[in-house]
């Protein structure tokens, strides 16, 4: 299993959860983060699992800093005994981001993997002065120029709930992956309801998908509960991998 296939790497659904997954959007939102965010804090507890197996949980927080006003996006990985052969209890994402009603500017994004190899971190610090990101990934720096609107894979996930927050209907994202900006292409399959062990939810169906890529996402997101996730699964070639599942979710 490795870190992509189990959205440890979007640990990327969570908010995608994500899962997600998180801007300019095609709808032509902006990203400068001016007015109040319409998204409150949370942190949620999912189930996780990979093609059929039980993997553990993985919570998912996203917080605003009192002093900064920016907010902060981290996730945390409790793996059961069969997936700590993939994955460390001490994996940890973390993101600083601006968030507000007009977009979402992601500031700092970092994924420790909780090993000793360190050629699976990734440590990015955006300069939207010069629109430029400099970064580590795979023990190797980089600088690289990005176009206005870019997100991390935390950040994505924030934007895409801002975008509904807001009314707005996204058709995708320029994604920062690594050390390339990649166009993710994102479109809505309907509503439908999700029985979790949180409750029951009318949902929004949302699908994203990366170029030249055989993986596709889907994130079903509740309005009643501001757009938090509230169930993900990857899929690839059409068949499921990754799942989570809301367990829990606190204000």
């Amino acid at each position: 299993m490795t870190k992509q296939k189990l959205c440890w790497h979007n640990v990327r659904a969570c908010a995608l959860a994500s899962l997600a997954l998180f801007a300019a959007a095609a709808s032509g939102a902006a990203a400068d983060g001016s007015g109040p965010a319409p998204m409150k804090p949370y942190t949620a507890r999912y189930q996780a699992g990979y093609r059929g197996l039980s993997g553990g949980q993985i919570e998912c927080s996203f917080k605003q800093d009192s002093v900064t006003g920016h907010w902060i996006y981290d996730t945390r990985a409790f793996p059961n005994l069969l997936a700590r052969l993939a994955v460390s209890p001490q994996a940890h994402e973390h993101a600083i981001m601006i968030i507000g009603a007009s977009g979402v500017r992601p500031l700092s994004y970092e994924l420790n993997n909780g090993t000793s190899d360190t050629s699976k971190d990734v440590k990015l610090v955006f300069d939207w002065t010069k629109n430029r990101v400099s970064g580590r990934e795979k023990n190797k720096s980089f600088e690289i120029d990005v176009p206005p609107g870019t997100q991390d894979t935390a950040s994505a996930q924030a934007a895409m709930m801002i975008e509904r927050l807001a009314g707005r209907t996204p058709s995708g994202f320029p994604i920062l992956t690594g050390d390339e900006v990649n166009d993710f292409r994102y479109w809505t399959e309907g509503i439908q309801q999700v029985v979790t062990p949180f409750g029951q939810f009318e949902t929004e169906v949302w699908a994203s998908q990366g170029p030249h890529s055989d993986r596709v996402l889907k994130v079903w997101y509740a309005p009643s509960l501001g757009y938090v996730p509230v169930q993900s699964i990857q899929y690839r070639k059409g068949n499921p991998e990754f799942f989570m599942k809301l367990q829990r979710l606190e204000r």
